[in-house]
């Protein structure tokens, strides 16, 4: 299975890189603080119907990266973790 940009996945306490299918449906087999969150359930279908040869890829690690960011575990390396519109809203407007 191709790999994808790697994403990184803070979950219980670590963090995680996830580049491909295979590491997605691993990191979906751990706990997560919300278990029966909709995004997750979903990703952990898609994630088996692209096993299955039935879903893409790339709409399988969508969906995960969707379920991962539904439950802030989406971690933005060069960022330090923040998203970019929490890094807007801490940015001063410019004074002309």
């Amino acid at each position: 299975m191709p790999a994808f940009i790697p994403i990184t996945i803070h979950l219980n306490d670590k963090s995680m890189v996830v580049s491909s299918i295979a590491d997605a449906a691993k990191v979906l087999e751990q706990l997560w603080p919300k278990m029966n969150k909709p995004g997750r359930l979903k990703a952990i279908r898609m994630i088996e119907e692209c096993i299955a040869g039935h879903c893409s890829q790339q709409a399988a690690f969508d969906a995960f990266k969707s379920a991962a960011r539904e439950q802030r575990l989406l971690r933005n390396r060069s960022s330090g973790g923040r998203t970019l519109g929490q890094l807007f809203e801490t940015t001063r407007p410019l004074r002309t």
